[in-house]
């Protein structure tokens, strides 16, 4: 006798669907089969029974930057991510001015605690600004089970120079670490725009022009070659970009391992979308921005190729009066970059990779939690249907077809950029460990459900070899 059965579903078991019943216990799945008997039951007859989505890329509750704070705390903010089908979250320890890596981790794990509905992690994060001692600083995190951390190549108070880089790329290295990386030209982004400003050009549509794809394409190919001297295991977070993605395809053939992530805004919306009015395109406005209909034709073929690794939201959550800030007139020079995605990250896939076609049952399950485990050292925990894993479950309504706005979503942030978007498929019944945290449509438990996950980093042992260790005399 099972403490609870999930009967009767359609069952995303690795690559295949089989009709079958999930026995759980003690939060975990202890079996799949027929005839299942539990001390309670949930009927999935009509529902298809997915592993919950793991958001590896998200930003909820940070320290104050440029004037404005997130809308989302962990409470509203993994809410909003139990209703969108992800039953897992990592965000960032985001450092705010004059913090340390460890200070913000601190800070980042006290506004955790006790708040979140579903499961979490989180990555480190080394700026310019977070202290000395880097090495001692990822030592301590990784004692507390993170196994990743996160560098910015642009933003003022958050980009690393090429030394810094390096010690955080030898320090990953050594602990079996992953590195993100946030990959823009700083110097040419600060070029462009004020020469931009200087010319008059900041409508809102110049944004695409201000963080253009060469900035990105030098940014991730230089990254990617840093990662290739040291031997570390690199992340590319949001590429947006044909020529990005290129960057990544070029260093997988010189031996690089590196996972290219991407986000719903980059093959949903476009450059197009910033050609408006102005109050209308600050809904459009992130960082990188969205690109051409080429990038995103290109993107969707890497998604369904296995170009692209990982599906992230990459939410940022701003109110919208503090995106468009105090200018009479919004620019695209005053507009707060980022917008909300947590909730709309799994429907918005469901609806138009796997459903329309554009994915096998495979890559979306690769792309929406079991690869992000895998990387992010999660998966002893998450990211399967598979016993001895922890029961997060989503029970799909393959049929429900709704219409995306914020009057329907569950963040705090008072716009979308996908409002009046129709899909099909909606997650109606979301499991964290077991328990429902969402039951019909309906939040089902309260703040706090959700744990901490210590993290897996990989063996260091595996790792390339750095560029010092290699032997290019005996090159035949």
């Amino acid at each position: 006798m099972y403490d609870l059965v999930v009967r009767g579903g359609r069952v995303a078991l690795d690559d295949i669907w089989a009709e079958c019943d999930i026995g759980i216990t003690d939060g975990r799945i202890a079996a799949t089969g027929s005839g299942l008997q539990g001390a309670k039951t949930i009927d999935a007859r009509g529902r298809w029974v997915m592993p919950g989505g793991i958001d590896a890329h998200c930003h909820l509750d940070q320290p104050v930057w440029g004037g404005a704070g997130n809308a989302d705390d962990f409470e509203s903010g993994s809410v909003s991510a139990a209703f969108g089908g992800t039953t897992c979250i990592v965000p960032f320890g985001m450092p705010g001015p004059g913090m340390t890596t460890i200070g913000a981790m601190d800070r980042a794990m006290a506004r955790a605690a006790g708040r979140s509905v579903v499961d979490y992690s989180l990555h480190g994060v080394v700026t310019a600004g977070t202290g000395a001692d880097v090495d001692g600083q990822l030592q301590q995190l990784a004692g507390r089970g993170i196994a990743s951390v996160k560098l910015f190549m642009t933003y003022d108070g958050f980009a690393v120079d090429d030394d810094l880089f390096l010690t955080v790329l030898d320090a990953a290295r050594g602990l079996g670490w992953v590195v993100m990386v946030h990959a823009e030209n700083d110097a040419a982004i600060r070029r462009t725009r004020q020469k931009l400003i200087d010319l008059g050009r900041t409508e809102m549509r110049y944004h695409a022009v201000a963080h253009s794809e060469i900035m990105e394409r030098e940014a991730t190919h230089r990254a990617l070659a840093l990662a290739e001297m040291t031997g570390t295991r690199m992340t590319i977070v949001h590429v947006s970009s044909i020529q990005s993605a290129e960057e990544v395809a070029r260093a997988r053939l010189r031996g690089v391992e590196v996972a290219a992530e991407t986000c719903p805004q980059y093959v949903f919306l476009g450059a197009s979308d910033l050609d408006r009015p102005p109050r209308d395109a600050a809904r459009f406005v992130f960082s990188p921005p969205p690109r051409s209909p080429r990038s995103q034709h290109h993107l969707w073929q890497a998604l369904a190729n296995g170009g692209i690794d990982l599906w992230s939201s990459d939410h940022s959550p701003y109110f919208f009066a503090d995106k468009l800030g105090k200018s009479d007139t919004p620019a695209f020079n005053t507009t707060l970059s980022g917008i909300p995605g947590i909730e709309t990250r799994l429907p918005l896939l469901f609806s138009e990779g796997l459903l329309a076609g554009h994915l096998t049952l495979a890559r979306y399950l690769d792309l929406t939690s079991r690869n992000a485990a895998a990387i992010y050292g999660l998966d002893h925990r998450k990211g399967r249907i598979a016993v001895g894993l922890d029961a997060d479950l989503v029970l799909w309504d393959p049929a429900r077809t709704w219409e995306l706005g914020h009057a329907v979503l569950h963040s705090r942030v008072d716009f979308t950029p996908y409002e009046g978007r129709r899909i099909v498929g909606k997650p109606v019944t979301v499991l964290v460990r077991g328990v429902p945290v969402v039951t019909d449509n309906v939040l089902s438990t309260g703040a706090g459900h959700g744990q901490f996950v210590a993290r897996r980093p990989s063996d260091p042992k595996l790792a390339r070899v750095p560029v010092e260790d290699t032997t290019p005399w005996l090159d035949a």
